[in-house]
């Protein structure tokens, strides 16, 4: 029998509709015993946390209580249905969940425990330095149910070799640079290989909000307001058109997903994108990369004429993971504890280390962070303004949906920019949760 993979709204959907049903029974998971606790996650961050080269940040909080941290991994859509599910149990047999804000909503913070009433309790420390964007990440009408513990933040690639070939000499300081390099920078080279300007993925709106805000526009305000169709947001529309027709963008773009990005940059088939600042790494790989060594990352850059000093970060794009309490977690008072151990500043540089993305800005300052990670002062400073790409809610992935769709027909000419967003508002207002 073949397995189908459900796509991310199927698979919201299903989870959250046993929220209702407290009595039905969740897939069997080993009952928890006195001697351990439960932690649902992602195989990566069992892996960040436990690794050998940064060191094991649950060692201090076992040795202490005596107890074993037992994880339980799935895929990222696999957390979310089990995690969900076990939730809304009357009783459960999770301690601590990992949970990503895009799966996320206030019509699931209820399952929660409200951890900003533990942190007044019995505090983490330094919790300040954590940027509030990371925060609000997981925090649904003044609750916070989540703890940040990973990020994914964008920055913007170039591949050095290509700029010398067009002679250009610097990374661009302005989004109007970027438009105009994206132009330069499409063109043959002497072998006959074709280069575009830029990759952008399509999958989501997660590439194209960078250049939204990087007009001073955005899609989906915190206190969930569509603006897509205001002046900063079309901009980035007409760009990306634009681009398309000048062929600065693949005629195949549509279609692009991260790996098609990855991809593109590491065979030389694009010159210029915006990923995840730990991009780099698989950019500059000798085993993948047919240009190792020669692929930099720098901030997103505002555009000038959305205000401010000339070489200003963008709010980028970022995407958090967070630690969360079921409410009917059987041990909370030792979930917490947990939960501040893998908070603490030492912990964080050793999850910086094992590889995760820190969301603490004192963590770039360590040295063996930054030999890992030479972006380390490229996302220190864009790490304060990121953003998640939309607040969450029940009808995230359907409103990310109906975006890309309204993008990419004013990219085929079949509507103008303006007229696209209008009907994206048109379309994802009545999706939005009610206050």
């Amino acid at each position: 029998m073949t397995d189908i993979a459900p796509t991310r709204r199927q698979m919201v959907a299903g989870a959250l509709g046993v929220l209702g049903a407290t009595t039905a029974r969740a897939p069997a998971i080993a009952q928890a015993r006195a001697t351990k606790l439960t932690i649902m996650s992602h195989a990566v961050h069992k892996a960040v946390a436990t690794g050998a080269k940064g060191g094991d940040s649950t060692a201090a909080w076992r040795q202490r209580t005596g107890l074993d941290a037992e994880w339980i991994t799935f895929s990222v859509e696999g957390v979310h249905e089990r995690v969900y599910r076990e939730a809304s149990l009357a009783d459960g047999n999770v301690d601590i969940a990992f949970l990503l804000e895009r799966y996320g909503g206030p019509h699931i913070a209820a399952l929660f425990e409200d951890l900003g009433e533990w942190q007044k309790r019995d505090p983490i420390e330094h919790f300040d330095e954590i940027g509030e964007g990371m925060k609000a990440a997981h925090t649904y009408r003044g609750r916070m149910i989540a703890i940040p513990y990973r990020h994914a933040t964008h920055g913007f690639f170039f591949n050095r070799t290509f700029f010398g070939e067009r002679g250009v000499s610097a990374a661009p300081r302005s989004l109007e640079e970027i438009a105009e390099l994206a132009e330069r920078l499409t063109y043959a080279r002497s072998d006959g290989s074709r280069v575009n300007g830029y990759a952008l993925s399509m999958d989501d709106p997660s590439a194209m909000v960078d250049l939204v805000r990087g007009f001073g526009g955005e899609f989906i305000t915190p206190d969930y307001r569509v603006v897509c169709n205001e002046p900063g947001a079309v901009k980035a529309v007409a760009l990306v058109r634009d681009w398309y027709r000048k062929g600065v963008l693949a005629r195949n773009v549509m279609s692009f997903k991260t790996e098609e990005v990855i991809t593109a940059m590491q065979q030389g088939r694009a010159a210029m994108t915006n990923q995840p600042f730990g991009r780099f790494v698989n950019y500059n790989d000798p085993k993948q990369s047919k240009f190792p060594g020669a692929i930099e990352v720098v901030t997103v850059p505002m555009a000038a004429a959305a205000g401010g000093a000339v070489g200003r970060p963008a709010p980028a794009k970022t995407s958090v993971w967070a630690m969360a309490i079921p409410r009917n977690a059987r041990n909370k008072e030792q979930s917490w504890a947990l939960i501040k151990e893998l908070s603490s500043r030492e912990s964080t540089i050793r999850a910086a280390v094992n590889g995760n993305g820190p969301v603490r800005p004192s963590a770039y300052d360590n040295p063996d962070v930054r030999q890992l990670a030479p972006w380390s002062d490229f996302e220190k400073a864009v790490l304060p303004s990121a953003r998640l790409v939309l607040p969450g809610f029940e009808n995230a992935a359907k409103a990310m949906d109906i975006y890309m769709e309204e993008v990419q027909r004013a990219m085929l000419g079949q509507t103008e920019p303006q007229q696209a967003m209008d009907a994206a508002k048109a379309r994802i207002d009545p999706l939005l949760p009610k206050a």
